[in-house]
């Protein structure tokens, strides 16, 4: 998937949310493996709530394949 159409993926429609991620895209994205790409584009595509809840709450990710990817984001801030 091309860059743009990830940070596109990336508007959740909570601002904080979609900052946090598109900064994350564009400067990490490029350079992640095909298995992070991919399991990052699926994080991305969860409920928008649940991303918050993991990433501001303290809430356990659903899949454990995307704890690298919850704490990679929250040590970006």
């Amino acid at each position: 998937m091309r860059l743009s159409e990830v940070i596109w993926k990336c508007r959740k429609g909570i601002r904080e949310v979609d900052i946090l991620l598109s900064r994350y895209t564009e400067k990490f994205y490029p350079g992640l493996s095909e298995e992070d790409k991919k399991n990052y584009i699926e994080f991305i595509d969860q409920d928008t709530y649940d991303i918050l809840d993991v990433l501001v709450n303290d809430k356990k990710p659903t899949n454990k394949k995307f704890l690298k990817i919850v704490e990679a984001l929250k040590s970006f801030n």
